[in-house]
């Protein structure tokens, strides 16, 4: 077995051999893979040894090349000259990657740029969210638009560009109705023939699984606790309510979801991102339970437990919020116990 002096020795020399950079969890070194040489795509395990994860397997996320011991490795990227012995323990089978790969092609994060619809223009005030508790400094941090009448199809619709490095990459419009007054409607309307409304109108050039909602806000070297939502007027509230418009130590995003795909992990991860705090609904107990499972291996991860589970993050006040990230923080364990006792 390799002495602790001898695996940083090797760490750091892989490193300078790689121009590699440590993950926002210190688990993984990330690099350009020496087998189809794009960049940022290789990983290189440097954690705690496991019962399926063995210190210095490699595997690139684009290609899906992978070695399983030290000396694999070493030859991969040409430096042989590291090799002293022959390693024990380290070529036990890879029984799972970095990552849990989507498709035999990897983690696929290519997007392409998405057009807003039609006569879409930038709105700084609208009833519909002001209802919603939107104040200015939403409207400049969180663009949002309509189409008005020139465009019938988004009529009556708010509709939110989806960033990510700066280009659209996807849009979600909501309609300006309730969901109780929608769902009135439909029923009256199905019942008469008429058409029906939908509550969301979104692109479908890029599947949303690839999507982050507020991506841009987590900046690299900077952010260091990313807050997960389910939606976009989460991320907003919780924004406007913790005063975290310039705050680039702390940034929210929303998954779309009660759920969080490999690709927006990795994007995640990408960024340096070392803690992450899930902040989905009171109610989704099973899915936040599934969620910290599998983000515990790539970060520090905390769950913001909402003590009522009617509430989201609109629906709390200032006070409450910042009693929920004061006093009820909790790791995947203590949640798991908390909701067993109740």
């Amino acid at each position: 077995m390799m002495q602790n002096s001898e695996i940083k020795y090797l760490i750091s020399e892989i490193t300078r051999e790689l121009d590699a950079r440590c993950d926002g969890a210190g688990k993984n070194l990330i690099s350009r893979c020496p087998y189809c040489k794009k960049e940022g795509k290789f990983g290189i395990y440097i954690g705690k040894e496991t019962d399926k994860k063995k210190l210095f397997m490699a595997n690139c996320f684009s290609c899906g090349m992978s070695t399983r011991t030290l000396e694999q490795l070493l030859t991969a990227i040409g430096r042989e000259d590291l090799i002293l012995t022959p390693v024990a323990n380290i070529g036990s089978g890879i029984s799972e990657s970095l990552f849990k790969l989507e498709d035999e092609e990897g983690i696929d994060d290519t997007l392409g740029v998405v057009r807003l619809p039609d006569f879409y223009k930038r709105q700084f005030f609208h009833p519909y969210l002001k209802s919603r508790g939107f104040i200015f400094d939403d409207y400049e941090y969180f663009p949002v638009g309509t189409t008005g009448k020139l465009n019938r199809r988004f009529l009556d619709y708010v509709i939110f560009p989806v960033m990510d490095n700066g280009d659209t990459v996807g849009y979600v419009s909501r309609y300006t109705w309730s969901k109780k007054e929608i769902d009135q409607y439909n029923r009256k309307a199905k019942y008469k023939g008429d058409f029906q409304i939908l509550r969301f109108r979104n692109s479908r050039e890029n599947d949303f699984v690839k999507l982050l909602y507020n991506y841009d806000a987590i900046v690299e070297g900077e952010t260091e606790v990313v807050i997960l939502v389910e939606g976009i007027f989460d991320v907003i509230a919780l924004t406007r309510k913790l005063e975290l418009y310039d705050n680039t130590r702390v940034g929210v995003v929303a998954t779309f979801g009660k759920k969080i795909s490999q690709t927006q992990i990795y994007k995640i991860q990408s960024k340096g991102v070392s803690t992450v705090v899930i902040g989905y609904d009171g109610d989704a107990v099973e899915a936040i339970k599934r969620t910290s499972q599998e983000l515990s291996r790539y970060f520090h991860v905390f769950i913001a437990d909402i003590s009522d589970p009617s509430k989201d993050w609109e629906d709390l006040s200032e006070e409450e919020i910042y009693r929920t990230f004061t006093y009820r923080i909790k790791t995947p364990v203590e949640y798991s116990i908390t909701k067993i006792q109740q």
